[in-house]
């Protein structure tokens, strides 16, 4: 009987095989054009791109008016269907239809470059920005000087760029970078990662690098200047044109042998504080990550004298939303439930052949998937009751840092600590770039436009946490606002770890 159902079993997966490679033979293969910077597309090719978005959006988006009605979205859509109006490059069709993307409040949402665009990108780089520019308080400031003119410092004020107020341009640049909701943060942050002058070539054309700003000093002294970058400061980068700031949902496992705790995870007892420990996560992706909090709450639970554990998600884009919620069991003293939905409108789309990961697809449509009453395909398994780790769970006091970059699954991870233990969980920094009742994501293929070739990453679930209350469309808040000045920054201090020691020690009457 066995060897029946073995057969029967390798029968599916060939004829599994043969219909996804006939799935692939049917797509158009894309000819990339000799410089992709350059290359002009007709206004019919573009208009079909631009139809394909819509429809993919329009069919198969799970949250595409979670935060607007209908009447915005489409009001939104005509305007970009209307902006083209004549041949464009791929540059100025994305410049043209990304802000009607970016205003749905998705941050698993937005335009990327096409393959060849990207290709060509890194043989031939732009001229940098002539400094790195970081937001604060919705000013720009000089990070570092790229520039040949010496006299410029770091932490000067940057109040124009070719004679546009630095405001204008930045709100211009924030219609290029999509967020959850109504939240702010996550722009400023994204900006903040070094990818200043790369947006600002996406929003103003790629021959607009500055060659004019204006700079105020700390004396308040004005002066407008004019220069080149000089060679010995240009970083090699990847031009993040393309934009993947956001990882793409599913990430590659790697054996954990081959993760190096330094670059994604670390934790360690504190040198200041001999009652307080530090775990510290710079993405929820790769393997190893229950391994590492198994092993890290061993340790833990052997260093008597532990009664507060510092956990930093600060810039955390997310990841495996599983290792999150894993985390999140060791800090809770009761079985909680993570989601009440992760639904798609559809089980399968009608632009399938544009649409990658179809495999991947495929084997969760058809076997983690049950429709409901309401119409919707709920993955399952994902809206149960999960119960606390009893041994080596800790049952201390929990400081939790977010800011701008807390995004996806370290957004959920911050969420539901804060709702699940609110006695112990005290949350510390700005608000996080995720949603804090949750997001569109799970699976985000990318969708290959038949003409452009641009790529537009689509989330195929609503992500919906099981949290009290309504969603406001803001992320998670902390309990403990803190507010970075610019001395602070150009100092480097870390204001939230400061904030979280004076909390410990107010506690200990010190």
């Amino acid at each position: 009987m066995t060897r029946f159902v073995i057969r029967g079993i390798c029968y599916w997966l060939f004829g599994l095989l043969r219909l996804l490679n006939t799935e692939a033979a049917a797509q158009p293969l894309l000819t990339p054009p000799p410089n992709p910077l350059n290359h002009v597309y007709s206004v019919d090719q573009l208009r079909s791109d631009f139809a394909l978005i819509r429809r993919a959006l329009e069919e198969a988006h799970p949250g595409l008016y979670r935060y607007h009605p209908r009447d915005s979205v489409n009001r939104w859509f005509d305007a970009a269907a209307a902006r083209i109006d004549r041949p464009m490059t791929e540059l100025q069709f994305r410049r043209a239809i990304e802000p009607a993307v970016d205003h749905i409040g998705c941050g698993h949402t937005d335009l990327y470059a096409s393959k060849a665009f990207t290709r060509f990108r890194k043989r031939n780089p732009l001229k940098p920005f002539p400094v790195d520019a970081i937001v604060l308080n919705n000013k720009l400031y000089v990070r570092e000087n790229r520039s040949t003119d010496t006299t410029i410092r770091r932490g000067t004020e940057i109040t124009k760029i070719n004679g546009r107020a630095a405001q204008a341009v930045l709100e211009r640049i924030y219609n290029y970078i999509s967020s959850d909701g109504y939240n702010q943060t996550f722009k400023p942050f994204v900006i903040n990662t070094g990818s200043f002058g790369s947006y600002y070539t996406l929003a103003f054309g790629a021959d607009s690098v500055a060659h004019e700003l204006t700079l105020r000093d700390s004396t308040g002294n004005t002066q407008t200047l004019s220069f080149r970058t000089r060679p010995d400061r240009i970083k090699p980068r990847l031009d993040s044109l393309d934009k993947r700031t956001i990882p793409a949902g599913k990430p590659k496992r790697k054996p954990a042998t081959e993760t190096k705790p330094d670059e994604l995870r670390s934790f360690v007892f504190s040198d200041r504080d001999t009652t307080t420990a530090i775990m510290t996560i710079t993405s929820f992706s790769g393997g190893g990550q229950r391994g590492f909090f198994k092993q890290s709450f061993h340790t833990l639970a052997q260093q008597k004298g532990i009664k507060n554990l510092i956990v930093d998600v600060r810039g955390n884009l997310g990841g495996n939303s599983g290792a999150s919620i894993n985390l999140v069991s060791y800090l809770v003293n009761k079985p909680f439930q993570a989601y009440t939905q992760v639904d798609a409108p559809v089980r399968q789309v009608s632009f399938n052949e544009h649409l990658g990961w179809k495999f991947w697809r495929f084997f969760l449509r058809n076997f983690f998937t049950r429709r409901t009453p309401e119409g919707t395909y709920r993955r399952t398994g994902e809206t149960g009751i999960i119960k606390p780790v009893r041994r080596n769970g800790f049952r201390g006091r929990v400081f939790v840092l977010i800011n701008g970059g807390t995004f996806s699954a370290a957004a959920i991870f911050a969420s539901l600590a804060k709702h699940n233990a609110p006695d112990r969980v005290t949350v510390v920094g700005r608000e996080s770039g995720g949603g804090e009742y949750g997001c569109n994501a799970f699976t985000s293929p990318y969708l290959t436009l038949p003409e452009t070739g641009v790529q537009l990453r689509l989330p195929l679930y609503k992500i919906v946490l099981a949290i009290p209350g309504q969603d406001k469309g803001h992320g998670v808040m902390p309990d403990v606002p803190v507010t970075y000045t610019l001395p602070a920054v150009t100092a480097g201090q870390d204001l939230d770890v400061e904030a979280v020691y004076g909390l410990i020690s107010a506690k200990a009457g010190r």
